[in-house]
């Protein structure tokens, strides 16, 4: 593709010199390792946030710029990471008119998370993408789609049946748009395996949405991730989600955070995890389990933690558990074997617990040692809790 000179590369600085623009130092290396690694393909990876951009990042003139020099190459493109720009409806119409669409027969992972995409440049966006054939994941979180802009995001993935991931959080979708999507999921159509629909607008106590979330995961045989954190979800919600949940062989990452869970949510939990559950990471994190030092949640999940053999790392963080409450985890997490990681540095610690984890941590018996986003350290006949910077939880 890219012959004995880097001719995308050339063409785009070219480009941004007649514009009288900075080149974006992101494009421009990801242009230059395309070429490095030989490859039938490029791609390109300037996500807004990156130090290097952060005062020099994408608008919409340069979608307009990206259409014009790359179109002739687009076929060639595999993989586009535009997050945290100030992208806008009007860069995406460009970028449609020109880079996506039928001729991107090598496109499969569209990253627009974190720009300023409302309704408008999302039905452009949806129109232009039916006609990608290789798409697999589009992660559009922290947009304002709202719920028109939801909604043709349903209409698209309907239409997909290639899509794996798909990314929604953040990004002012109402019930309408869970129902909608949970009515696709549930009909098979499509073979979506990694759905995040955090932080939607929920302006009802009646957890309606958690009925027919947990309908579909009832069935669907095809999602192995969903993220529902933020669903302002009670343990009556959680107890209708564990119920539809017994019968789910094929889910594997399951996140709750930031809701509402209380003691009585995770004895619910704990019942899902004891039953014969496949989940491999469970994320609890923002929860009020250890609430007012309440112990009868986490002495639940201890429980189903001693016989559960198939979870690899649970977070329990800022649920406001108490020393009773860790020290029962900690005699969990000291019997199961199977078990690769755990999130519990804010919690209220004491010595007893702090001492518990301490031999957990520093036990070469294990068979596999215990990662944690914490580290223990004594000092003086004292257990010091420490925690650990880019913890990355076992997967």
């Amino acid at each position: 593709m890219f012959g004995t000179r880097n001719d995308l590369l050339d063409a785009y600085v070219a480009a941004k010199h007649a514009s009288v623009g900075k080149v974006n130092h992101l494009v421009e290396r990801s242009l230059s390792e395309s070429m490095l690694a030989g490859r039938e393909t490029f791609f390109i990876e300037a996500p807004g946030k990156h130090p290097l951009v952060f005062n020099n990042r994408l608008g919409d003139v340069d979608m307009k710029i990206f259409s014009e020099v790359f179109s002739g190459a687009a076929h060639f493109l595999a993989r586009l990471d535009l997050s945290y720009n100030e992208i806008t409806d009007v860069g995406i119409e460009s970028l449609c008119t020109g880079l996506l669409g039928r001729n991107s027969l090598s496109l499969q992972n569209l990253v627009l998370r974190g720009n300023n995409i409302g309704p408008r440049g999302c039905d452009k966006l949806c129109q232009t993408l039916r006609s990608c054939p290789s798409l697999l994941g589009l992660d559009i979180s922290q947009n304002p789609l709202g719920r028109v802009g939801g909604l043709m995001l349903v209409e698209f993935v309907q239409g997909s049946e290639q899509l794996l991931e798909l990314h929604l959080a953040d990004t002012e979708i109402d019930i309408d748009v869970l129902v909608a999507i949970s009515a696709v999921l549930l009909t098979g159509a499509s073979q979506l395996k990694v759905c995040n629909l955090e932080n939607p607008r929920i302006q009802t106590l009646q957890e309606d949405h958690t009925v027919h979330l947990g309908r579909m995961l009832r069935v669907d045989t095809h999602l192995s991730e969903i993220y529902l954190g933020k669903h302002r979800m009670r343990d009556e919600g959680v107890r209708q989600l564990v119920s539809f949940l017994l019968e789910n062989k094929t889910l594997r990452i399951l996140d709750l955070r930031c809701n509402e869970l209380g003691a009585e949510g995770a004895m619910h939990i704990g019942k899902l995890l004891q039953n014969d559950c496949q989940l491999v990471q469970l994320n609890l994190k923002g929860n009020r389990i250890g609430e007012k030092s309440n112990v009868n949640g986490a002495k639940a999940l201890a429980e189903a933690l001693t016989s559960n053999r198939m979870l690899k790392h649970v977070d329990l963080n800022n649920n406001g558990l108490c020393g009773e409450a860790l020290q029962y985890l900690g005699q969990s997490v000291d019997q199961n074997s199977t078990l690769q990681s755990v999130a519990l540095f804010h919690s209220y610690w004491d010595q007893l617990s702090s001492f518990k984890f301490h031999q957990i941590l520093n036990d070469r018996a294990r068979i596999l040692p215990i990662r944690a986003d914490f580290v223990t350290s004594e000092v003086e006949s004292r257990i010091d809790i420490c925690q650990v910077q880019d913890f990355e939880p076992a997967r």
